[in-house]
């Protein structure tokens, strides 16, 4: 039996050269999320939500995409229940699909970018809730019918609600007093 310093060395040489083989990777994913970023240099709000926003970056970072799209989703499911109920819309948070409808009907937001949420909502549902194999919307399905390697479809569908995250993020951002 190994003992533990032999297998904390190990360990971290196993760690090095993944750390190396992914940093090209992780430096391409950092540089196309300063384009999409926009942040003052402190925000406050709800502490669920605002981890949602940091860890959806971090997640996108290390290249874990499915975490990335079902966070960034989540962030705009509150943001999307936090803006309708403090316009009056709602007195709790709806279904993120009825958060959707209703943002349209009351026009909280540009009708693009509800697209773009529900789309998204769409392609997140197989993670969040257990589908049928052949459900249009399982990324199976999707990378067959595209073609394409499942890690871009992911890839794709990360910067997606990466970007649009902070399109609402930075939408209901407001100033505070000093």
């Amino acid at each position: 039996m190994e003992d533990e310093s032999s297998i904390d060395t190990r360990l971290t040489a196993g760690l090095e050269r993944a750390d190396s083989e992914d940093r090209q990777a992780r430096v391409a994913r950092i540089k196309w999320l300063s384009l999409h970023e926009r942040r003052p240099g402190i925000t406050f709000g709800r502490t669920e939500t605002m981890r949602l926003l940091s860890e959806a970056r971090e997640t996108f970072i290390d290249g874990h995409f499915v975490a990335s799209l079902l966070l960034a989703t989540a962030f705009i499911e509150h943001t999307l229940s936090d803006e309708l109920q403090k316009l009056g819309h709602v007195s709790s948070s709806p279904s993120f699909s009825r958060a959707i409808v209703l943002a349209g009907e009351c026009k909280v937001f540009p009708d693009d970018w509800l697209a773009r949420a529900d789309a998204l909502r769409l392609k997140r549902n197989p993670f969040a809730h257990l589908k049928e194999p052949k459900h249009e919307h399982n990324l199976g399905v999707r990378f067959r019918k595209q073609n394409v390697n499942p890690n871009r479809v992911m890839e794709a569908d990360a910067k997606d609600a990466i970007s649009l995250m902070w399109d609402f993020f930075v939408a209901t951002l407001m100033e505070g007093d000093a």
